[in-house]
């Protein structure tokens, strides 16, 4: 009985063994025993490297977030090299190019180092020619992270950096070239953009070679769009409120000086206006270690509201003495000039400092 149970499990491995031994002929093994498709590995460099062409066609910017200085971007990355490997000869007239789906072929992993977040790969073409040229197409959805230089807000100018790397372990075999006739922006971009407070100016596209790990370098692709922020809105919803509540907190200037209830009641309405204010628009606006252009205004319309509420109990106290009343009311004539007056030349100074640069 035993005799037979071991001949059934001998025949039972031979049996199996004959099954797998086709199907892992071809196929490379890997040192720790796992059978590859050699047709997934890179292909043989020749000492040297492997030249992919990589453009970069911009379908949208969905979204520019200066809070947390990122946007996501929608576009499709096209990438072209040359896999001897992959050669065939025609067999007619219609077999120009072979397509492939993901995953059957090798094909550089190509990375957007900025991201915040892996990109989302969406459709994805390959199409292999007779020599042996891949050309890889995929749509792609990617949250992008960027430095914003916002000191000029909301009259500032960004560049937004998509920065590509190929695989790690890959760099060091791998040379980047622009394919320029497929790096821009789809015509239908200034229609249906979602961008209602960006313009797009340009987009540009560079080489460089980025240092990494053991003192080794590493190929970059850079492509640069280049917006600038459509202020009409804080024009029309912060610049203009503001002034027309600093504007209102002068009122006090010609008030008669005895009437402190009034000037009371002008100067404290238009200060917790200003407060309410700041705090309804806070959503809207960038939270920077720095100050930029709207932080100053906003800052020296909070001074001059308070100035004139300096003033008015200045000339109220002076007034109510019979000695300083003729201060009193000097204080009042004059400021009624002065202070509109040195708010314009703050204005004028805030606006060189922030926006002349």
């Amino acid at each position: 009985m035993l005799r037979g149970i071991v001949l059934f499990a001998i025949a039972i491995f031979f049996i199996a063994g004959a099954t797998l031994s086709p199907a892992t002929a071809g196929a490379a093994q890997t040192p720790g025993g796992i059978a590859t498709d050699p047709i997934l590995q890179p292909p043989p460099y020749n000492s040297q490297p492997l030249e992919v062409t990589i453009g970069l066609h911009i379908v949208n910017v969905a979204a520019i977030d200066e809070v947390s200085e990122q946007f996501q971007l929608d576009a499709y990355m096209f990438e072209r090299w040359k896999d001897p490997r992959l050669a065939f000869s025609p067999e007619g007239p219609q077999d120009q190019v072979r397509n492939y789906a993901f995953g059957q072929i090798w094909i550089p992993q190509l990375e957007m180092i900025n991201a915040s977040t892996p990109r989302q790969r969406d459709e994805i073409s390959i199409m292999v020619s007779p020599d042996g040229t891949v050309r890889y197409a995929e749509r792609l959805l990617v949250t992008l992270s960027s430095s914003f230089e916002l000191r000029r807000f909301p009259f500032d100018e960004q560049r937004l950096m998509v920065i590509i790397h190929p695989f790690l372990v890959d760099g060091p075999h791998i040379k980047f070239k622009l394919n320029n006739t497929s790096t821009w922006t789809a015509s239908e971009f200034r229609s249906y953009s979602s961008l209602a407070q960006w313009h797009l100016i340009s987009m540009t596209s560079q080489l460089l070679v980025a240092p990494t790990y053991g003192g080794l370098t590493m190929p970059e692709a850079r492509f640069e769009i280049d917006v600038k922020r459509r202020s009409s809105f804080y024009i029309w919803k912060v610049f203009l409120p503001l002034l027309l509540m600093v504007f209102l907190s002068w009122a006090v200037f010609w008030i008669e000086a005895s009437d402190l209830s009034n000037q009371i009641t002008v100067a404290v309405t238009t200060i917790l206006t200003v407060i309410a204010f700041a705090f309804a628009i806070s959503a809207t606006m960038p939270r920077l270690p720095y100050l930029t252009y709207i932080d100053a205004f906003f800052l020296e319309c909070y001074i001059y509201v308070f100035l004139a509420v300096v003033e008015l109990m200045t000339v109220h106290v002076t007034h109510r003495s019979e000695v300083r009343r003729d201060l009193g009311l000097q204080i009042r004539k004059y400021s009624r000039f002065a202070i509109p007056a040195a708010f314009v030349v703050t204005n004028v100074l805030i606006a060189v400092h922030f926006l002349g640069r």
